[in-house]
């Protein structure tokens, strides 16, 4: 099954950790959205429960005359303690986070195990749904776990590919006899 992962636009806060925190699309933010849902043909939408994600799942939903699915288990990770905060400030923990982000967690906030299970849940729920080619409209941290899950990129090494504001991943996406998670990029676009 075809699964495009879509990562929200720019809300304009780039230098910061906003995890659960629900800011709004800026206007370029919306431009990088539309660029990139203009010409798919998707049979099922899915998002964030956030509206950064939302906005634009809820506009191509629309125009393909879908139902949105809104999924809890596809929100961001949860930051804790770094929250809100600028990246510039945790250099060294955002370092030792991504080079091992298990023994490393944000203080306070979403264990990786859990997120792990969390997203694992949301992929299993697109493929069971079988609608044809499906879209998920989320965030950074959801995206780089999907793709671990499915396509067994280490989690020290998802830091590697840039998946910028308005990014869309295409993967190639199934299970197994044994119902474990297979997965092949097939397209990387950047706004």
């Amino acid at each position: 099954m075809i699964v495009d992962l879509l990562r929200h636009g720019s809300t304009g806060r780039e230098r910061y950790l906003d995890g659960r925190g629900d800011y709004a699309l800026t206007a370029t933010g919306r431009a990088q959205m539309l660029r990139q849902m203009t010409t798919e043909l998707w049979g099922a939408v899915r998002c964030s429960p956030l509206q950064r994600a939302r906005e634009a799942a809820e506009a191509v939903a629309s125009r393909l005359s879908l139902a949105l699915a809104v999924d809890p288990d596809w929100s961001e990770i949860d930051f804790g303690a770094w929250e809100g905060r600028e990246r510039g400030e945790l250099v060294a923990e955002l370092a030792a986070f991504h080079a091992d982000p298990i023994a490393h967690p944000p203080p306070g906030g979403e264990r990786w195990d859990v997120f792990s299970a969390r997203i694992g849940r949301a992929l299993n729920r697109v493929l069971d749904d079988d609608g044809g080619p499906a879209l998920v409209v989320a965030h950074g941290g959801p995206i780089r776990m999907a793709l671990t899950l499915a396509c067994g990129l280490p989690y020290e090494r998802l830091w590697c590919l840039r998946i910028g504001y308005g990014t869309r991943v295409r993967v190639e996406m199934g299970r197994d006899e044994a119902g474990r998670l297979w997965g092949e990029i097939v397209e990387l676009v950047q706004p």
